[in-house]
């Protein structure tokens, strides 16, 4: 009897490990990797003046800072997604994205590399505020994401912030999937960089202007 009972616990004891090792490794299978995804669609402008920009690596409010995808669940309550992840660090994608966007309007001269030689007219410095799913409204979930930009004019040997605005997007999700949040945060930071190229725009044009002027 007793030799009995032991076996039965052994087997008990090497099915629970199974099933352990088993859970295991599909968590290791089942984690997911993003890119945001973000085309300028619209032509190339004319940039009004001779000024050349260089972007600065962006900040990020550090409960955002990781690769994981985040959800808001509640007012103050917030999870990261360990197995849906962003393949590189968000606040560096971002800046790249922000950089190719700039190169791509024709807004300025030059875009130039990071750590350039070459003196630019301004410096764009970002701070990601928000970068996440919304659930708190199960009906209507959505994508948040925001940002602060800081343009900062080098002038007789001076530093001088000269424009800044912070743009909010929020895209609806269609689907409550790690890809269906990806595709909405890359529809907002799109939505973003429309906004910002608008307002530059209109600010180098203001600029030039002004330059022009007796």
């Amino acid at each position: 009897m007793r030799h009995r009972r032991g076996t039965v616990l052994l087997c008990l004891a090497l099915a629970l490990s199974a099933l352990v090792v088993s859970g295991c490794g599909e968590g290791s299978y089942a984690r997911e990797y993003y890119i945001l995804d973000v085309v300028r669609q619209a032509g190339r402008a004319e940039a009004p003046a001779e000024a050349t920009v260089e972007v600065h690596r962006f900040n990020i409010n550090s409960a955002f800072a990781s690769r994981s995808l985040v959800y808001r669940l509640g007012r103050f309550r917030y999870e990261p997604d360990y197995y849906r992840q962003f393949m590189i660090a968000p606040a560096t994608m971002i800046t790249e994205e922000t950089r190719r966007w700039l190169a791509d309007s024709g807004l300025f001269k030059q875009v130039l590399p990071p750590g350039s030689a070459v003196s630019p007219t301004y410096t764009v410095q970002g701070l990601i505020t928000a970068l996440y799913g919304d659930f708190t409204d199960k009906a209507a979930p959505t994508a948040v994401m925001r940002i602060r930009f800081f343009f900062t004019q080098h002038k007789s040997g001076s530093d001088t912030v000269v424009f800044s605005q912070s743009y909010r997007a929020a895209t609806p999700l269609s689907e409550q999937t790690g890809q269906d949040l990806v595709d909405a945060l890359s529809k907002d930071l799109i939505e973003v960089l429309t906004r910002l190229e608008a307002d530059l725009a209109k600010f180098l044009a203001d600029q030039s202007k002004g330059a022009a002027s007796p």
